[in-house]
């Protein structure tokens, strides 16, 4: 790729020479903040020049976050004499805006560090500051750092190893950007890093479909006849105890986010609605546009898992409108972020506020020729269930990019919505690359350590695994189902995700249940529990089908398998219980009970959380809530 030399100016402008000492010893001995945790075996290219512009803008640290928990499970446990009263998004910010007292501290440190008083500009609910025309050198003294362009698979990004604060002002900030994060580069447009998804297709012939078309009025009645060959509607009913027909679509709401740039056809929802479910034949998801998104399709292209996505969640809440949360295209959206839809349903957590890192999520509005001018900032009320299937690696993000990002999950959930991730097709190790970690906490085939998987390690989010059906199934079996292991070519399989994470710790709506599992585990085998976070969040938290999904795709016939199936599923099922509590004037549920309504082996395992879900059960034991 051709770059001009305002292209490199540019990009050494994000970041030479370290300064001096570090400045104002007054506030206090240098302390390091945070350390660089991805790329480890990036190589080091060269340092930066000093007269190099940085966008630095440093994140003040949130109140009361020590108190999120409790305000969430207060909310959402159903022992609680709170359960069900949601806060409104006004309060959620008056609660958790970094304070005052923080905003004047480090204003003060960078004042007397320098940097006159019109260079500083503060987002207007206190939660950041950015520092205009910052350059290296200036940031380097602030820091105690020396910034870098490095190398990693063929890529240059640009960071630091690792940035101090004084002592002083440590307790005041949250995060610095950019400082350590894994790929800095230039905000241009890209095409796109999306992230993965939980997909495996493969074609089967036309002349099946009306077999297995024939066969799904059969497991309608109860049958799981061909189930473990190929998935429909009904076998989902079916396993599920799916017979409930929502009431309050008017007041009900169910969300579908996606990142790809070839969503679905139409022509395919109608093929397999006019097969599977005759009364939505023309109905199209609700199109929910995030910084431009668009339904678009590439005629030359294959369109990705939207459309199976699609298919089942609007034949499992039919007749529930479902919308369709697309974001960005390739040219604007780079990337391994989830806080572009978080920007959309949160207007204090948007790049406009200062609340963004261009490390992962792109600059909004993009000032680029050809960049997109806008920027979606709160301008999306959140669906009660939104279902996300895409993931990657934990360590892909810094410290407190990943901690402020599950923050905002918990305080999603304070409002009552319940957000759920994928966990992943590939067991214990990296969503992306399939390797476990090895002593060194770096990843490599080598690897011998669990490698957690995000968002699914957040502990505010439903993480959901994957099961299959098994071989001559009948719907009266105690367990029609066990866990997803499927050998694709000898000696790889692929699996449900599952794990614990290794930086956020078991919240407590879990202790009982994997406590109960390390026991197990502990007599069983031992050996294992050096390979985890022992003390970490565990998951996945309940799991569904996620193989041998029937799916029209590009006019054609295919079988998908993946738990990026299984989480729409799950989705579609607590939409369905929300249903029934806002049919009979209560509260949509964010979390709840994580004991009844599961058809499980015995307690918690990271194979299949707590099981799978029985419906009618779920509405059963919610409707007796307040």
């Amino acid at each position: 790729m051709k770059h001009t030399a305002g292209f490199f100016a540019f990009l050494a402008a994000l970041f030479h020479e370290v300064g001096a000492t570090p400045l104002l010893p007054r506030y206090g001995d240098y302390l390091v903040h945070e350390k660089r945790e991805f790329f480890r075996d990036a190589q080091t290219l060269r340092r930066l020049d000093g007269d190099v512009i940085v966008p630095l803008r440093i994140g003040l640290s949130q109140q009361n976050l020590d108190t999120l928990e409790a305000h969430l499970m207060a909310v959402s446990d159903p022992e609680s004499t709170m359960y069900g009263q949601h806060w409104s998004p006004a309060r959620v910010l008056e609660v958790f805006s970094p304070s005052q007292e923080s905003h004047d501290a480090v204003r003060a440190w960078l004042l007397d560090a320098g940097f006159d008083a019109n260079r500083l500009s503060v987002s207007h609910n206190n939660a950041w500051i950015e520092i205009q025309g910052a350059t290296v050198s200036e940031t380097e003294a602030l820091l105690n750092t020396e910034y870098h362009v490095f190398e990693h698979d063929g890529e240059e990004h640009v960071a630091c190893h690792e940035y101090s604060v004084p002592a002083g002002v440590a307790p005041h900030i949250d995060l610095i950007t950019p400082t350590v994060q894994a790929n800095t580069k230039l905000v241009k447009p890209v095409t796109s890093r999306q992230p993965p998804t939980s997909l495996r297709r493969r074609d089967i012939a036309p002349e099946q479909l009306q077999d297995i078309v024939t066969r799904a009025s059969v497991a309608t009645n109860g049958s799981l006849a061909g189930c473990d060959t190929a998935v429909v509607p009904s076998c989902l009913q079916t396993l599920y105890n799916m017979t409930y027909t929502p009431k309050a679509t008017d007041r009900n709401t169910f969300g579908i986010v996606t990142y790809f740039p070839d969503t679905y056809l139409q022509s395919d929802l109608d093929t397999f609605f006019r097969n599977f479910s005759p009364s939505l034949v023309g109905v199209v998801p609700k199109l929910v546009s995030i910084n431009g998104g668009t339904i678009d399709v590439d005629p030359t292209s294959d369109v990705g898992e939207d459309g199976w996505i699609l298919e089942y969640a609007m034949t499992l809440t039919n007749p529930q409108p479902v919308q369709f949360l697309k974001v960005g295209n390739p040219q604007i959206s780079p990337s391994l972020s989830f806080n572009e839809w978080l920007d959309a349903v949160d207007g204090s957590y948007c790049t406009s506020e200062g609340g963004d890192d261009f490390t992962f999520d792109p600059q909004l509005p993009n000032p680029l020729p050809g960049g997109f001018q806008d920027h979606s900032c709160g301008t999306v009320k959140p669906p009660n269930v939104v279902s996300n299937s895409q993931g990657f690696e934990e360590l892909r993000l810094s410290q407190f990019y990943r901690q402020r990002q599950c923050n905002e999950f918990g305080k999603l959930g304070l409002m009552g919505v319940t957000v759920l991730y994928s966990a992943g097709n590939t067991g214990t190790s990296g969503t992306q690359s399939g390797y476990c970690l090895d002593d060194n906490g770096s990843m490599n085939l080598n690897g011998t350590h669990f490698n957690p998987n995000w968002p699914a390690s957040c502990p505010w989010i439903t993480a959901v695994g994957g099961t299959q059906v098994k071989p001559n199934a009948s719907a009266t079996d105690a367990f029609p189902e066990e866990v997803w292991n499927q050998e694709i070519i000898p000696g790889f399989f692929e699996s449900g995700g599952g794990g614990f994470s290794n930086h956020f710790t078991r919240p407590s709506y879990q202790d009982n249940a994997v406590a109960n599992y390390m026991k197990f585990l502990s007599k069983t085998s031992p050996g294992t529990l050096k390979h985890f976070n022992i003390n970490g969040r565990a998951y996945p938290d309940l799991s569904a089908n996620a193989n041998m999904f029937l799916d029209i795709s590009n006019g054609s016939v295919s079988i998908d398998s993946g738990t990026s199936g299984a989480t729409p599923t799950v989705a579609s099922i607590i939409t369905l219980v929300n249903d029934a509590r806002i049919s009979a004037g209560k509260k949509p549920v964010v979390q709840g009970d994580r004991g009844g309504g599961f058809n499980a082996t015995k307690g918690w395992d990271p194979a299949s959380g707590v099981g799978t879900p029985n419906l009618g059960k779920l509405i059963e034991r919610w409707l007796a809530l307040p």
